[in-house]
């Protein structure tokens, strides 16, 4: 990613016990970047939905989600 003056730039912000974290159930605030090859679990009220992440991917969500498997930064 190439950033020019005035350019703005889309950062995780690396926040304690937020970094690089694995299985477990966490809450969301704006974003949830996934660090390693990543399962994450949602809760939706239709139902929980299983969504896959690729290392790098980043995906804007508010809210608890679990990580089933793999690790990722949240804030």
């Amino acid at each position: 990613m190439w950033k020019f003056s005035g350019d703005v730039v889309q950062a995780v912000p690396l926040m304690e016990g937020q970094i690089n974290v694995g299985a477990g159930t966490y809450t969301a605030k704006s974003i949830v970047h996934c660090e390693t090859d990543a399962e994450i679990s949602l809760p939706f009220p239709s139902g929980v939905v299983i969504y896959n992440m690729i290392a790098g991917d980043d995906r804007a969500y508010v809210g608890k989600f679990t990580v089933v498997s793999g690790t990722v930064t949240y804030a």
